[in-house]
């Protein structure tokens, strides 16, 4: 080992942790929810496509679906069928938008996401209502092992953008006033499936 090796080793061993309940995704749900977002939590495939389509039913715009194998292989199965629509690229996106998420963090209560074919970032950030299906095994104790996943996942070719997102999209900032969706959905909605 190198001598910087040793010192991050030294730090690494020294550092407190935050400590995270015996269920990591308890405690991913409470801190999300803490912090304006919401969160449910099902079984299997079919109660996550089931939820999805009342989530959609009353969906006045059609539903944004983001391009992901394991979101497919949801949206396949037999029951009601959820409207999509090509992603847009420019403007807000009026409704509903559904994606998935590399992992999350029980220590802060965020959802990791990233752009790619079939799911630009801007999907993340335009629309109305952001969905995100999370695999309950893809929730993660703290940040470090967030980004151990990363480098396991992509190696040397992590995304050009990765984004931590702990809930809707609120400020402050303009005229010290709260508001909602300056920068970001309104509401922010996880699914936690477990299997």
């Amino acid at each position: 080992m190198s001598a910087r090796d040793n010192a991050f080793a030294a730090l690494a061993a020294t550092r407190p942790r935050v400590r995270v309940a015996d269920d990591a995704v308890l405690h991913f749900m409470t801190r999300l929810r803490a912090q304006g977002g919401q969160c449910s939590r099902v079984g299997n495939a079919d109660a996550a496509r089931a939820w999805l389509a009342a989530m959609a039913r009353d969906e006045p715009s059609a539903v944004l679906i983001a391009e992901d194998p394991w979101l497919a292989r949801i949206l396949a199965l037999p029951g009601l069928t959820i409207r999509a629509t090509a992603v847009a690229h420019a403007g807000r996106i009026e409704g509903l938008a559904v994606t998935t998420a590399i992992a999350a963090v029980a220590e802060t209560g965020s959802v990791l996401l990233h752009p790619r074919a079939g799911a630009p970032m801007a999907m993340n950030f335009l629309c109305d209502r952001l969905v995100v299906l999370l695999r309950a095994a893809d929730v993660l104790p703290n940040l470090e092992d967030m980004w151990a996943r990363v480098r396991q996942s992509f190696g040397n070719n992590t995304p050009r953008a990765l984004s931590l997102v702990s809930g809707p999209s609120s400020s402050g900032d303009i005229g010290m006033q709260f508001a909602t969706g300056v920068h970001g959905p309104i509401e922010l909605h996880v699914l936690v499936v477990d299997s």
